[in-house]
């Protein structure tokens, strides 16, 4: 799928984000997030519109009423800035995170961080900010481990996970209710989407009508299209690998279920042909035009985008084409999509085994670092002490209790303390696996070696590495951000080494061996170019 180019909101307006876990006291508690927020954009120019903060909340959860609200709101007030404390305020669930950053980013708003200072240097700052966030993603995984036990065995007896659905009520140490507000708006979607009722119909029916999600958020085609396919209304409890029939209410019949899901079947197959019916250029979803944002047209410098085309034998082909040509403004030649991805990706394969920029890369991501995680070891024992001045608080009151002095006030006032010991006790053990897992120039070292044979870190890679690649009828120019030079390639030349390539490799693989270097090579030029001197390439 093609990507949408990012276009910042014009103005110097921005809202800000807080949120913390424990209601600790310290640089990164509500309070003194927004004071520094609130430095931040005026050392900056920036007008703040709009707060939003969730006190003592998980950043796991994406059910937050004010990091909901501000993902909903964020289109209507277009800020040009977000600002947050770090980047796991947004969320500490790497998943949850990309999804918000998407629809920040699609809004037109930028996300800049006070305490996390992010690199001007774009290639450098996208690795910094997948680090900090694949940390984040992991402090909480090696909690989550102390807690999925027992979310296990909510799930075997059908209580409520903390998961929310349409249609149905969920509390703690309960099983799922069905709620008779939003029961019929789940049962009328089946209904008219098994009636021949479209999505984009379901879609603007209900947003008229001021219906809203389970999170509530307006309904996309894709909230439609989840609800459709899931199996909960027809009484089955799912959690991680368990699925429970019956184990919850139902909602819909198995007749009306399947005639749903025949029809999505259907619509999945016939739906892209109507559009590309009536829109030659139609590009199907699926389709992956992953170096979009970084090709540019070599004559007149507009920026390249997916299209699709027939042949006259009737097979579907893909092209990167440029922006101008198809206001005949320029003469610059459709590419092909597989040609040019194939030619991206070899040479980006090619910088990242070089160790020298590999190492370039971490010493930066890792000065970065050390800079923003200083001030770790006095966070740690002032937790202590709190929790320690808690503990006498506690004390204290159980020995009231045991004198026979016990009301309302007491009763409230012991669980509001044991609900702080319980937040700063978690806040303490993230700080405890911060440092148990406490990242080194190593670490990042082996984070981009990793990344040298992961066929999916292509993407990532393109991002960090890439400032902009020109496109010409006869070459590319392909500008880094690690070095001033322009690595220039012959298109015709270095298409037919990939070909050369993949014909070796497809030989070695026919009769399974594993050869050397040396042999390989050897192998190559014989079988591929035996007449060919190798350095000409």
């Amino acid at each position: 799928m093609a990507k949408k180019a990012f276009v910042q909101n014009k103005g110097n307006t921005a809202i800000c984000y807080y949120r913390y876990s424990s209601d600790a006291q310290r640089d990164c508690s509500i309070e003194q997030q927004q004071q520094e927020a609130q430095k931040y954009a005026k050392a900056h120019g920036y007008r703040i519109v709009k707060e939003y903060c969730d006190r003592a909340v998980s950043g796991t959860r994406n059910d937050r009423v004010e990091y909901q609200l501000m993902l909903s709101e964020i289109k209507r007030l277009r800020p040009s800035i977000l600002i947050l404390w770090k980047t796991d305020r947004l969320s500490r669930d790497k998943y949850e995170s990309n999804i918000a950053k998407a629809i920040i980013k699609n809004a037109g708003c930028k996300i800049e961080y006070v305490a996390e200072q992010i690199p001007e240097d774009e290639g450098v700052g996208l690795i910094v900010e997948a680090l900090y966030e694949a940390m984040a993603e992991n402090y909480v995984v090696q909690l989550r481990h102390n807690v999925t036990r027992g979310l296990r065995y909510n799930a075997e007896k059908c209580l409520y996970n903390g998961v929310k659905v349409l249609g149905y009520i969920g509390k703690a140490n309960e099983k799922y209710q069905i709620d008779t507000n939003t029961s019929v708006v789940v049962q009328k979607i089946f209904k008219d989407y098994a009636d021949g009722i479209s999505m984009k119909q379901i879609v603007d029916g209900l947003n008229s009508a001021g219906v809203k999600t389970s999170k509530g958020n307006e309904f996309t085609i894709n909230s439609i299209r989840t609800i459709l396919q899931n199996r909960a209304y027809l009484g089955e409890y799912h959690y991680a690998d368990i699925v429970i029939p019956d184990g919850m209410p139902r909602l819909v019949s198995d007749e009306l279920f399947e005639a749903v899901q025949e029809k999505l079947k259907k619509n999945k197959h016939g739906g892209n042909r109507k559009v590309k019916e009536k829109n030659p250029e139609f590009i199907d979803d699926r389709v992956d035009f992953w170096l979009t944002d970084h090709v540019f047209c070599g004559k007149c410098g507009s920026s390249l985008h997916g299209i699709s085309g027939t042949s006259k034998q009737g097979k579907l082909h893909y092209y990167y084409a440029c922006n101008n040509h198809r206001m005949h403004k320029c003469d610059m030649k459709n590419v092909r999509k597989d040609d040019l991805e194939k030619i991206i990706s070899f040479e980006l394969e090619n910088v990242i085994r070089d160790s020298s920029i590999r190492m370039m890369i971490a010493h930066k991501c890792y000065e970065y670092y050390k800079s923003q995680h200083a001030d770790s070891e006095g966070y740690e024992q002032s937790l202590e002490v709190q929790i320690k001045e808690i503990d006498k608080k506690l004390n204290n009151i159980m020995k009231a209790i045991e004198d026979g002095i016990y009301n309302a006030t007491t009763s409230q006032r012991m669980k509001e303390l044991e609900e702080q010991k319980q937040l700063m006790s978690d806040e303490l053990s993230t700080i405890r696996i911060r440092k148990k897992y406490e990242m080194t120039e190593s670490d990042i070292l082996r984070f981009l070696d990793s990344m040298i044979d992961d066929a999916n870190s292509k993407q990532m890679l393109l991002d960090s590495l890439v400032e902009k690649v020109y496109v010409y009828d006869d070459k590319l120019v392909i500008i880094y951000y690690y070095t001033d030079d322009k690595r220039e390639v012959a298109f015709e030349d270095m298409k037919q080494h990939i070909k050369n390539i993949e014909t070796i490799n497809e030989a070695l693989d026919k009769h399974d061996v594993d050869v050397s270097e040396e042999a390989y090579n050897e192998t190559f030029w014989s079988l591929v170019e035996p007449k060919e001197n190798p350095d000409s390439f």
